[in-house]
């Protein structure tokens, strides 16, 4: 304990007292940063639309043939390109939504710059941004609430469909015209749901810490691992607090990931099965108007002729 709190001493109390002689470490760290984000999400990428596109398809063909397929060829299901045009389907949709916020942030910043420095002014400038926040928030919410709604279409269309961009987005929002009140309604049995499996995930994380604390140690043999290595190899091109920083933030997740598989398993099936209702929604909503047959137009001739 006694060596922790040296190295403590020595490696980072002097990035905390003395910022302004540590840079150049804080510069590494922040590009450190930003490509641990940019690894990461490629990797949660890779991972998640096509396995999102493969479950999607695998409940669409028990449905059809009632013929489950294994993990290999579920994969192999979700590995294509609709994959990718998911992707970028959640890319073009995060757009609006990017926008809002820089507009907040603008409008923002624009009160703080042209704020005065006498306390009342200041105080007044203040509570008018957040007068102005307020429609701006509700209207962000809403707009996120909305796309993520017609997400849910989206995807299936583009993984059982196998439409591009813009075909997904008009035969989506044509579907949703045509069927809102059903799908709204599926929306907020969603949500009811959504908020029963918030409360009970609570009450599992606290029912789960003895089961933590026995994980801990696997997970700190797991994130060991790749957390020596990256120490390693950091050690010959930058010296400490920099390696043990380094190898921390890489090592973190690791450990997190399998002293917390519990919950994320949690999660998993409640994905699962969140995916497996929206699927099946959209079918019933295709098979239906697959189903109505335009009923033919009879001329009746008038009595007498």
């Amino acid at each position: 304990m006694e060596s922790l709190g040296r190295w403590f001493e020595q490696n980072v109390l002097p990035l905390l007292t003395h910022p302004e002689q540590h840079i150049s470490t804080f510069v590494w760290l922040g590009i450190l940063f930003f490509l641990l984000i940019v690894a990461v999400s490629v990797i949660a990428a890779l991972i998640r639309y096509p396995s999102e596109v493969s479950v999607i398809r695998m409940v669409d063909e028990y449905e059809q043939t009632g013929a489950k397929v294994n993990f290999r060829a579920g994969w192999r299901l979700g590995w294509s390109r609709r994959a990718f045009r998911l992707w970028l389907t959640d890319l073009i949709l995060s757009l609006p939504v990017i926008l809002l916020v820089f507009i907040m942030f603008g409008v923002g910043l624009l009160f703080f710059v042209t704020a005065s420095a006498d306390l009342d002014s200041s105080l007044a400038v203040l509570g008018t941004s957040l007068i102005c926040a307020i429609p701006f928030a509700l209207i962000l919410i809403g707009v996120v609430l909305f796309l993520g709604l017609l997400r849910h279409l989206f995807a299936r269309i583009i993984a059982l469909d196998n439409l591009g961009i813009g075909d997904t987005f008009r035969h989506g929002w044509t579907l949703f015209k045509q069927n809102w009140k059903s799908v709204g309604l599926i929306w907020l049995i969603m949500i009811g749901i959504g908020i029963l499996y918030g409360l009970a995930s609570i009450v599992a994380f606290f029912i789960l810490i003895p089961v933590y604390i026995i994980l801990a140690i696997p997970a700190a043999l797991v994130a060991a691992i790749p957390g020596l290595l990256v120490f390693a190899i950091a050690s010959l091109f930058t010296a400490p607090p920099l390696t043990w920083i380094i190898a921390g933030l890489l090592a973190l997740p690791f450990f997190f990931m399998v002293a917390f598989a519990p919950l994320v398993f949690l999660q998993g099936w409640y994905l699962l099965y969140e995916s497996n209702v929206w699927t099946l929604t959209y079918r019933e909503l295709t098979l239906s108007k697959a189903t109505q047959t335009p009923v033919a137009e009879i001329d009746i001739p008038p009595v007498g002729k």
